[in-house]
């Protein structure tokens, strides 16, 4: 592969540094890359020579793994450049599916092979017959594999990047994670994986195939089927690729390029997005009757999401076509549930309102001439809001409507007949008046308190249920003989490579909130052990496009106003500073657990009376394990988070009743039927 030129400012995107930081390490270090000549008098530098400096050097912003990906990226980029993102992107794709058809490295002429595998081009063919005149495919598609651990990785890699390599359209109708989450568990995916056979997803607008793969996300794809519609040949060959190197075996899908077909009767579930249409070109009869044609295909006892524009679904309707198709789809008791949702659930096109609806064959017959509607579009996508909504979309769907049953927590139970007395309005729950709402609070409270109590009758059983499978806790301890572990400090561990440190980054108070995509963990959240702040999303990529996420198991430490240690185990967080983090390297004999826990008694933590400077973090003592004794540690700890887990559950619940009894009792809306005795 030619070794390509880079621009100081391609450098510093590449270490995420600032552009004059790139300056100042060739005025500093001799040994900085020299300028290739002949290039007009714009500095360019040798490529491979950055990257091989920089992780040498270990300067920057940039973690190795990124430094290796971003180098990559840079290598497609330029290629890109020259022949076309869209074009890269799929003969590299195909290129990839082949590696892994064939389970050996490529040969410089690929049709041959591709011919032999792939001979009704169903997978590959059409997109390497068309690929860009590259003579080092081979070696891309290895640089590929290795920067991402395996092909399905590199693939992952690939298309998650192709807005960088000039295809952005590749993910414009891609939903935002938390939708995927909200749409995966309302039609209930995990409760309905059974041992007779794969669960059957079906997509009649599969696009580009991302809405598929994103809810596999967790699941066995050995115990998924899906088919698909898609009429663009090189679209469908990409919607097989995605799911072939997600590991669904190849009998277990299909994608057509017919319409809908009968097959969806068959399928398990239906889910899909509506094709996007600009605003002034959209039609919703015709979306409309794209639902009404989902409808009819769905077999009894399935089920079917569809996201589509607000629009057509949810907002008020001028046509009187689409008015009465609306109304024939709500009367025809296929659809069970209406939800409005909040702006950004496509990540692409922040500006455009979306709606779900949730249809069913046959639902419980006390639905009948009701309608649950929620209405998101004031919330944040956040767990507690996906579990509500999700919580209310369910308990509808087998209970329907009972005069004691449960209240929606994100909206209400409207008649269907007072929506057709109101032709073409929006639909919408019943408004509540403030003194409505409190009467309903009060009303709700010994059902809060028997759902709590029924949850920690099943936490107290899960714990009796562990405790039966483990035994009593027995670690096991025993006096250790011999010399005690050598002390480490930080920065030695740091020199050694056995931890990187990360840096904490520096966040104006204006962009950070109590809500938003990803958490933020400073010092005070570090003391705390616990985060409620977040930073949004476009806000990130805006103002801090260099920002460092963590990954699971990372620690976030630091030294003022005290030092403290928090693990961060769900990752994807942004640190600022003045905490940094700390990432334990593969293959040490640290675990994340365990330098958490030594971290938390560890030496020199404290400043020297009459220090003007706090103490520095590379001087931070703790024990040095043996891999031995690490790994005893980190199963112990392991076994104690466990039973704490489930005990702090307990304590969770026990506080949650403590505090509607309480609230009840003093505003007089509360009694219990026991009384004290004589």
């Amino acid at each position: 592969m030619p070794n390509e030129l880079m621009s100081s400012g391609e450098i510093a995107a590449l270490a995420q540094v600032e552009r004059p930081v790139v300056t100042t390490w060739r005025r500093r270090h001799a040994d900085f890359p020299a300028p290739a000549p002949d290039t007009n008098g714009q500095l360019l530098f040798p490529a491979d020579e950055v990257l091989d400096w920089l992780l040498d050097r270990k300067l920057g912003n940039a973690a190795p793994e990124a430094l290796r990906a971003e180098r990559t990226l840079h290598t497609l980029s330029a290629a890109a450049r020259e022949h076309g993102g869209r074009r890269l992107v799929l003969c590299l794709g195909a290129a990839l599916c082949l590696r892994e058809m064939s389970g050996r490295v490529l040969p410089a002429d690929l049709l041959p092979a591709a011919r032999r595998f792939d001979l009704e081009d169903e997978f590959l063919l059409s997109d390497l017959q068309d690929a860009p005149a590259l003579t080092d495919h081979p070696e891309m598609v290895e640089q590929l594999i290795e920067g991402a651990y395996d092909v399905g990785g590199a693939h992952h890699f690939l298309l998650g990047n192709a807005a960088r390599l000039g295809w952005p359209e590749l993910d414009a109708d891609a939903l935002a994670p938390p939708l995927v989450t909200l749409i995966k568990n309302a039609v209930d995916v995990l409760g309905r994986l059974t041992a007779n056979g794969p669960l059957s997803i079906a997509d009649p607008y599969a696009g580009t195939g991302d809405l598929l793969t994103a809810l596999m996300n967790g699941l066995d794809p050995d115990g998924l089927a899906f088919n698909a519609v898609q009429s663009d040949p090189a679209l469908a060959r990409l919607i097989r690729r995605r799911l072939l190197l997600a590991g669904v075996p190849d009998f277990q899908f299909e994608v057509c390029a017919d319409d809908l077909n009968d097959d969806f009767a068959e399928a398990d579930v239906i889910v899909t997005r509506l094709p996007y249409r600009p605003a002034e070109s959209r039609d919703p009869l015709e979306d409309l009757n794209k639902i009404g044609d989902i409808a009819d295909l769905l077999g009894p006892g399935r089920t079917a999401a569809v996201i589509g524009p607000a629009t057509s679904l949810v907002d008020a309707l001028r046509d009187h076509s689409a008015i009465r198709r609306r109304e024939e789809l709500l009367t025809s008791g296929n659809v069970e549930a209406v939800v409005r949702l909040p702006g950004g659930v496509y990540s692409a096109r922040p500006g455009y309102p979306a709606a779900l609806w949730l249809l069913t064959r046959n639902p419980v017959p006390t639905t009948a001439g009701r309608l649950l509607v929620s209405d998101l579009s004031r919330s944040a996508l956040d767990q507690r809001v996906i579990e509500s909504a999700v919580e209310d979309i369910l308990l509808w769907r087998a209970e329907g409507y009972r005069v004691d049953g449960h209240d929606p927590r994100t909206g209400g139970i409207v008649d269907i007949a007072d929506l057709a007395r109101h032709r073409g309005a929006a639909l919408r729950p019943p408004s509540q008046a403030p003194l409505a709402v409190r009467a309903r609070l009060a009303a709700d409270r010994p059902a809060l308190i028997g759902e709590a109590e029924r949850r920690l009758t099943e936490t107290e059983q899960k714990t009796f249920q562990y405790a039966e499978r483990q035994g009593p806790l027995n670690t096991g301890a025993a006096q250790r003989e011999g010399a005690p572990p050598n002390a480490v400090s930080l920065g030695t561990l740091r020199t050694a490579r056995r931890v990187r440190q990360l840096p904490g980054h520096r966040l104006s108070a204006t962009h950070v909130s109590s809500r938003g995509h990803y958490r933020v963990i400073g010092a005070a959240e570090v003391i705390a052990q616990s985060s409620k702040r977040w930073i949004d999303r476009l806000t990130l990529n805006a103002e801090y496009p260099h920002a460092a996420f963590t990954e699971p198991g990372d620690i976030v430490v630091t030294t003022v106003p005290k030092f403290g240690a928090f693990l961060d185990e769900a990752g994807l967080s942004v640190v600022e500073f003045p905490a940094r983090g700390l990432r334990v390297v593969p293959g040490d004999s640290l675990t994340p657990r365990v330098l958490k826990a030594v971290l938390d008694i560890a030496d020199n933590t404290a400043r020297s009376p009459g220090a003007v400077r706090a103490q520095r973090l590379r001087d931070v003592t703790i024990p040095d394990l043996s891999r031995d004794e690490a790994a005893r540690l980190d199963e112990l700890l392991r076994q104690l988070e466990e039973r704490e887990r489930l005990l702090q559950r307990q304590a969770d619940l026990l506080a949650e009743v403590r505090g509607l009894a309480v609230a009840g009792f003093a505003d007089g809306t509360l009694t219990t039927l026991y009384g004290t005795d004589s």
